[in-house]
């Protein structure tokens, strides 16, 4: 429980600080701008970092680790992070100075003031795609070595940072959103500290070598291929969604904020599952026990399921409710808190789907089968942007159109899990029949 322990507290924390921001920015221009910078480094990140980069990288190193030991593991960790710090680097360097065009590509809606204005703090949290990516590397390495409590304290170090920043500073300046942009990249050097103290700490030893492209590397590289597509689908989903909602004056500060508060279920359970399980089922796939891997992913779905369908129930009933209680107050008004809920409402449809996928996918990548969870996310992405699409030629920027999109992503979740649940079945490592889903209503 570790892990869901801290992963508890940084969404706790996270959630805070949320009610901190929306205190001081309210729920219109001024936080669709902090929106804007905020979210762009984390598309890298999940795409690099949480995404195509551990889906591969944590099988192969935990079975170079059993099969080899720590002497050859830590070599090819070492050589993996040297060589993803470079890439890193280059990305973030070419991204600062094209800065505007992206911008302006994902934020098409927004008036020419706060297009520059986000650009500005953009180059600003940029830096932290460098430092969260490295930090997710690190992180696989220390989850290999079942060392799950840094990892996780790192994400909540980050959250105590932006509240220093906010109670500290933000009261006494005039620009606030350049104190929050400053606090997410203090925080990832924090961050990156915290793992590194636990690396040093572990049976890992890090080597400074300049990395070569062997075949253990090419490797890597042809099972990051189809995570990068996948994630990279995924997040171009996010940004379709983002680009619609940029058209209706607060609606990414109304998707981002009901999200925050979406995102605790899958925070607390989905995302932990999903660390401790794809090591584990690893190590069971390579033994040839495949029945007790198969146990293990119905197990997981089982404990998930038991808090993803209250969680879905509640939020759904109390959406308004509960945004209004959470942020309402300073410059975000009742109205806001009203149009928030509607997002949550809509949002909460997919809870399940989406901490169900993380326990789902873990099964796929521990037989570093990253190609068929790939294909589905593109589908479910397809039907996701498909009805985005229409929400806003239905709803034009009217007052609904962040409920259209919201329920878009919720549609789309249900569709992904369908198709896992199809390809697990078909290699005998999921089997939920009518009584498992009958004994949550008992």
């Amino acid at each position: 429980m570790t892990v869901s322990g801290f992963t508890l507290l940084s969404r706790i924390l996270g959630l805070v600080r949320e009610m901190l921001i929306a205190h001081f920015l309210g729920a219109g221009a001024k936080s669709d701008v902090w929106v804007a910078a905020f979210r762009f480094p984390n598309l890298f990140r999940r795409i690099l970092g949480e995404g195509a980069l551990n889906a591969a990288f944590v099988p192969l190193y935990s079975g170079k680790l059993e099969a080899e030991g720590v002497e050859a593991a830590s070599n090819f960790g070492s050589r993996v992070t040297i060589l993803l710090s470079m890439i890193l680097a280059l990305i973030c360097v070419v991204c600062y100075f094209f800065m505007e065009g992206i911008t302006r590509f994902l934020t098409s809606g927004f008036s020419e003031d706060k297009i520059l204005e986000a650009t500005y703090f953009s180059k600003i949290t940029i830096s932290y795609l460098f430092l969260i990516c490295i930090v997710a590397a690190v992180s696989g390495i220390l989850n290999s070595h079942k060392k799950f409590a840094a990892p996780s304290f790192a994400y909540a170090i980050l959250n105590v940072v932006f509240l220093v920043g906010i109670l500290g500073v933000m009261p006494f300046v005039e620009n606030k959103t350049e104190v929050l942009a400053w606090s997410l990249v203090v925080g990832g050097v924090v961050q990156l500290g915290v793992v590194a103290i636990a690396l040093m700490r572990s049976e890992f030893k890090f080597r400074l070598t300049v990395p070569k492209i062997d075949t253990d590397i090419k490797r890597l590289g042809l099972l990051m291929g189809p995570g990068l597509i996948s994630a990279g689908v995924q997040q171009f989903n996010l940004i379709v969604g983002q680009w619609v909602a940029s058209h209706q004056d607060g609606g990414m500060s109304y998707i981002f904020y009901s999200d925050r508060v979406n995102q605790l279920p899958l925070g607390i359970i989905g995302i932990a599952f999903g660390i401790v399980l794809l090591p584990e089922l690893t190590k069971k796939l390579k033994s040839g026990l495949r029945e007790e891997a198969r146990q293990s992913i119905e197990d997981g779905m089982t404990m998930a399921m038991f808090i993803a369908i209250p969680a879905m129930v509640g939020m759904a009933v109390l959406a308004e409710p509960i945004m209004v209680a959470l942020f309402k107050g300073g410059e975000f008004t009742l109205e806001k808190g009203v149009l928030c809920g509607q997002a949550l409402m809509a949002f909460s449809i997919g809870c399940p789907a989406y901490i169900a996928a993380r326990v789902m996918q873990a099964g796929y990548f521990a037989n570093e089968d990253t190609k068929t969870p790939m294909k589905f996310t593109m589908i479910s992405a397809i039907v996701n942007i498909v009805l985005c699409l229409v929400a806003w030629s239905i709803m034009g920027s009217g007052g609904a159109l962040h409920v259209g999109c919201a329920a878009a992503t919720s549609v789309a979740g249900w569709v992904n899990i369908l198709l896992l649940s199809w390809g697990l079945k078909k290699q005998g490592l999921l089997h939920v029949t009518r009584e498992f889903w009958t004994k949550f209503t008992d």
